[in-house]
């Protein structure tokens, strides 16, 4: 995937092709020289550092290796993703851009650009409330999707979606292999809020059902028993790959088993008092889903 970009020639070719209007612009400003596909500035270019095949010279930061990409830091940095996490339990989040440009600039000067993540997309002290990021960090983002722009009273930004395959931010897994199952005991502050059984081995060796199980755990935990009353709670009904699911629910206590035929595939348990009748049957519904074969 190319990451280098080359600056354009100068001049215009002599048929015309080759140049258009970001480009020519981009040398008005006096952003010359070469760029890199992984330092995108804007919401167009952090579409396209997601996949560099469709990036172009003009809307990126510089090069820092003059095309060594080999020993470049910031390739280096954008292969390990594994310190950015959005801090929101939220499908979505929003994005709030702010530019500014600095006292006395003249015309070709870039504007100063902050980001701000918030959960309350609605919230006018996102600045208080929210979270302070940058491009780069958005560009190493794993599991999530960059979604459409948003422009409000409050100002401008962009969505960014999540995916099956981000994990909850509250939610830590912690797994057991047994010689017969396998236990992944899903737990918030050390206090475990729901424990998945898989007999034999497992059936979710792409972690999203994991991931969203954790998606819909409550954000706070407690030892106390199920509140929910077994008359509210419902699982989704029918087969699914041959699959179905049965509960068993009674005073103080759930939980949903996955069935092939008359045999248990897996089990589901739920542990606390803030679990909700909606939050049960959504993980459940991810344990019938996202079960393979």
């Amino acid at each position: 995937m190319p990451i280098f970009l080359p600056e354009p020639e100068p001049t215009r070719p002599a048929d015309g092709r080759g140049y258009n209007r970001l480009s020519l612009n981009a040398h008005i400003m006096g952003a010359g020289g070469a760029q890199c596909a992984l330092r995108p500035k804007s919401w167009a270019t952090l579409l396209e550092s997601r996949d560099t095949r469709r990036a172009r010279w003009g809307g990126f930061r510089p090069c820092t290796r003059q095309g060594d990409c080999r020993t470049c830091p910031v390739l280096a940095a954008s292969l390990d993703s594994s310190t950015e996490r959005v801090p929101y339990n939220a499908p979505r989040v929003l994005v709030r851009v702010e530019s500014t440009f600095p006292d006395g600039a003249t015309f070709a000067a870039e504007p100063v650009t902050a980001l701000w993540m918030t959960d309350q997309p609605t919230d006018p002290d996102y600045r208080m409330n929210g979270q302070r990021w940058n491009w780069f960090r958005l560009h190493r983002l794993k599991g999530w999707d960059l979604g459409p722009q948003y422009a409000d009273e409050i100002g401008y930004g962009f969505w960014m979606l999540r995916t099956p395959y981000a994990p909850a931010p509250h939610v830590e897994v912690r797994t057991r292999v047994r010689t017969s199952l396998t236990r992944h005991a899903f737990t918030v502050n050390g206090t475990r809020a729901a424990l998945l059984t898989c007999r034999g081995h497992c059936r979710h060796d792409d972690g999203t059902l994991l991931n969203v199980i954790g998606h819909h755990i409550p954000g706070v935990v407690d030892d106390e028993n199920v509140t929910v009353g077994w008359r509210q709670l419902s699982v989704p009904a029918g087969s699914h790959n041959g699959r179905h699911l049965a509960l068993d629910a009674h005073r103080g206590s759930a939980r949903v088993t996955l069935l092939e035929d008359r045999s248990q595939i897996a089990a589901l348990a739920f542990d606390g008092s803030q679990w909700t009748a909606e939050q049960i049957r959504s993980a459940a519904s991810a344990l019938l889903h996202r079960t393979g074969r």
